[in-house]
């Protein structure tokens, strides 16, 4: 009966308005929906959060009821073929159902009604993200035509202004080549001696010089303090500045002006630093909007420090919340908020960036070093064991943007080479080598992407382990692709990483492994297994492979690094051997 209600209709709004929740946030609708418990590990996720675009609530509904309509396909369909799930734990339909429910959609086997399915979600997906993009665009477009106005009426006033200060000018120096003139006429009507005319032309020369000199200082100085304080527009700009008679203090520096200046524009700050200390400086203002740096003293960073340790761990990740809500949510449902580590690292930036500001004179002293961070409660990243291994071999990876075989070659490469997470994300197919006659991964930069190892040593060759080459991690190359795994998007720093790790994080809190077990553990596995086992495999080899400063800061170990053959770091790779970690073998026919 549901089916022949039209969709927007109030009948059909009364009998779904239960199963889903509109919720305001700001100014915008979002739809929200709780995804049933049996389709969870299939998702991924416990509800779907939408944005709707708009803030009438009659045509959020509408846009809500056609979503709800969608995400009840999605269900219906995921709840008919699922094999995720034993019957005991999900209602499993009967042959003839699920034959009726294939035919009706046209489906021919139960393959193509997953790919359907996954379509039509990663459709909703991109309908989201569309949405949530006109939503931050309009924000922006809001906020300049805002700033513009502002800065048009400042100008404007301040022509005004000066426009009045130099009427009073002009009406005062009228005044006084008026009073000169009669003073002079003064003069040579009185009956006196020409030493005493003499002195009086001085002093009424010497008077009208001060009272010229000193309206001439007042214009100059409210000027200057116009342009300290008012935003350049293209007008103030072309006009030729007076020299003012008295020095002027220097113009303030704003944080955002200093971090372009004195950070991203130096070529010895990698990205990641960049990228890192923007983070840091826009969740500054943020909170305190964006200071001059001769503002900002030790009682706002203590504030800022307060701020920090009351956010949430996982600020950012939901983005319809502002600052203060994030912490009243952390305050209120008592969830864990930023480690101490986290705060560290925010200061550390800001203080790495104020010592250049000394450096310069363009502050008094750093307000950012010298405070106390209680780093004993931190959890601390291991390798994994056995068992963890085998409980993610048997684990299915959940459906999301991520492909299963995407998944599947990055894991294997990481935990048959140590390679970190970046560094295989970034790989090209010209990456891929073959060096004295052994297939490798060459580890370099990029500097047309803005990418490049963590640090020096990183810059290496890893020969492809065996296992590797035999499970068919070679078949990713594609011609017409960039990337060895060209189905990762970039994220919108450019972190091609980021969708991975954050799929994988998820994916490790639904095999409920501990907090100490991540994806950079493979590389802590890889160094563990290299350095207990017993051969003749040297530390000098495994440092090479892995892309760690040498050791040993010997002459030997510094001089001659470059110099190990590739067979010596090959023995090292081969060295790599787990009992039973291989997924199914990779072909291009599951692409």
């Amino acid at each position: 009966m549901t089916r022949n209600l039209r969709v927007g209709s109030p009948k059909l709004f009364s009998r779904i308005w239960r199963s889903f929740v509109l919720k305001q946030v700001g100014s915008r609708f979002h739809f929200r929906r709780v995804v049933p418990q049996a389709l969870r590990p299939i998702l991924g996720k416990s509800e779907i959060w939408i944005s709707l675009g708009t803030a009438g609530k009659v045509e959020a509904r509408r846009r809500a009821a056609e979503l709800h309509a969608q995400t009840s396909d999605v269900f219906r369909g995921l709840r008919s073929v699922s094999r995720s799930k034993p019957p005991s734990e999900i209602s499993t339909p009967s042959s003839n159902e699920t034959a009726d429910f294939m035919e009706k959609h046209g489906f021919k086997t139960k393959d193509d009604v997953y790919r359907a399915l996954l379509e039509k979600y990663q459709n909703m997906l991109a309908t989201q993200e569309t949405i949530r993009k006109n939503d931050v665009s309009s924000a922006e477009m809001a906020g300049q035509i805002k700033y513009y106005k502002s800065t048009m009426q400042h100008a404007h006033d301040v022509r005004a202004l000066s426009a009045g200060i130099e009427k009073i000018i002009a009406v005062a120096l009228d005044s006084q080549n008026h009073m000169t003139a009669m003073t002079r006429k003064l003069i040579e009507a009185a009956n006196i001696n020409s030493a005493e005319k003499k002195v009086l032309e001085n002093e009424i020369k010497r008077l009208h010089e001060t009272l010229l000199s000193t309206f001439t200082q007042a214009l100059n100085s409210r000027g200057s303090t116009n342009e300290t304080s008012a935003p350049a527009t293209a007008e103030t700009e072309t006009k030729p500045k007076k020299v003012a008679a008295t020095p002027k203090t220097r113009p303030a520096t704003l944080l955002t002006e200093a971090l372009d200046r004195f950070l991203n524009s130096k070529p010895a700050k990698s990205l990641e630093t960049q990228r890192d200390t923007s983070r840091t400086v826009a969740l500054f203002i943020e909170t305190f909007g964006d200071r001059s740096i001769r503002e900002i003293d030790g009682k706002v960073a203590g504030d800022f420090r307060d701020v920090l340790f009351s956010l949430p761990a996982s600020h950012g990740k939901t983005k319809n919340l502002s600052l203060q809500d994030e912490i009243d949510r952390a305050a209120s449902q008592d969830v864990p908020t930023l480690s101490a580590k986290t705060v560290k690292n925010h200061f550390m930036r800001f203080s790495s960036l104020w010592n250049d500001l000394l450096r310069r004179d363009m502050v008094e002293k750093n307000p950012w070093g010298n405070w106390d961070f209680n780093l004993t409660k931190k959890t601390s990243r291991r390798a994994w064991t056995a068992e963890e291994m085998d409980k993610l071999l048997q684990t299915p990876w959940p459906l999301c943007n991520i492909p299963v075989d995407t998944f599947q070659g990055i894991t294997m490469v990481a935990a048959y080479s140590g390679m970190r997470l970046g560094e295989i994300c970034n790989l090209r197919n010209e990456d891929i080598q073959t060096i004295d006659g052994v297939p490798c991964f060459r580890i370099c930069a990029h500097p047309e992407d803005n990418w490049s190892p963590k640090t020096e040593a990183g810059e290496r060759l890893v020969p492809i382990h065996s296992a590797l080459l035999d499970w068919g991690i070679l078949n990713f190359q594609k011609t017409d692709e960039k990337y060895l795994f060209s189905d990762l998007k970039d994220s919108h720093d450019g972190n091609r990483g980021a969708d991975f790790s954050r799929a994988f994080s998820r994916y490790k809190t639904m095999m409920e492994l501990p907090p100490a077990i991540t994806f950079h553990g493979f590389r802590h596995t890889v160094s563990t297994l290299l350095r207990n086992q017993n051969s003749d495999i040297r530390e000098l080899w495994i440092d090479a492979l892995l892309g760690h400063e040498a050791s040993h800061k010997s002459q030997g170990a510094t001089t001659y690094l470059s110099g190990i053959e590739m067979q010596n770091l090959k023995r090292t790779v081969e060295a790599i051997q787990y009992s039973s970690f291989v997924f199914p073998k990779f072909d291009v026919s599951r692409i």
